[in-house]
């Protein structure tokens, strides 16, 4: 898990329980759970093992914590995606999926679904966790973006919702399944063009106004 941008830019030393959860992401983003321990975190943030102690109580509570702020971190990232579109139907969805497609695939988020998909039986809370505020949290822009395309009648979709399933899922292609297993190659600027050219074509002549 990347650390915050804070952690090395900043001159203005970062809160103990802020300088904690930096370090941990880096940890556990480097060994994962397992592998991940306190000295290596304590070390790596520049505390003590006490103070990792006094603000997250376990590793379990701190890892849960940094999976917590990568998944902010991806909510964040689709404020833009929020944005009313605007121009032709088919070139706007591109631009949107584009945009979708190159958050959902960064290393960071990749490894957090690695992560979260081999801890999710020791740890099923991760799992529900990282669909609950990243999966869903990109249908949900996805769906928004669409109503506003039915509401113009550039679109004919009776659920939303659904078809923005089918819209992600069209847009991923094998893109994630490839960054997911550690096989894709970056940067992946021109597959994603051409991944998500296929499934706009698709998506619109399967539902066009």
């Amino acid at each position: 898990m990347r650390p915050s941008a804070a952690t090395h830019t900043s001159a203005v030393p970062l809160p103990k329980r802020e300088q904690v959860l930096a370090g941990a992401r880096q940890v556990f983003g480097e060994l994962g759970f397992e592998r991940a321990s306190v000295d290596v975190i304590a070390a790596r943030a520049g505390v003590s093992k006490a103070t990792i102690y006094s603000h997250f109580g376990d590793k379990k509570s701190l890892f849960v914590a940094a999976v917590v702020a990568e998944c902010e971190e991806l909510r964040c990232g689709l404020a833009p995606c929020r944005e009313r579109p605007a121009g032709d139907v088919e070139e706007a969805l591109g631009r949107f999926g584009e945009r979708i497609m190159t958050i959902f695939l960064t290393p960071a988020i990749a490894r957090l679904y690695r992560q979260a998909t081999a801890e999710s039986e020791r740890l099923p809370e991760i799992g529900r966790m990282v669909f609950e505020r990243g999966t869903s949290a990109v249908l949900e822009a996805i769906a928004l973006h669409l109503e506003r395309w039915i509401a113009s009648g550039d679109l004919r979709i009776a659920d939303p919702r659904g078809a923005a399933i089918d819209f992600f899922a069209l847009c991923q292609g094998d893109l994630t399944a490839r960054a997911r297993l550690g096989v894709l190659e970056y940067p992946v600027e021109e597959r994603i063009r051409e991944t998500v050219r296929r499934a706009v074509r698709t998506f619109v002549r399967a539902n066009r106004g």
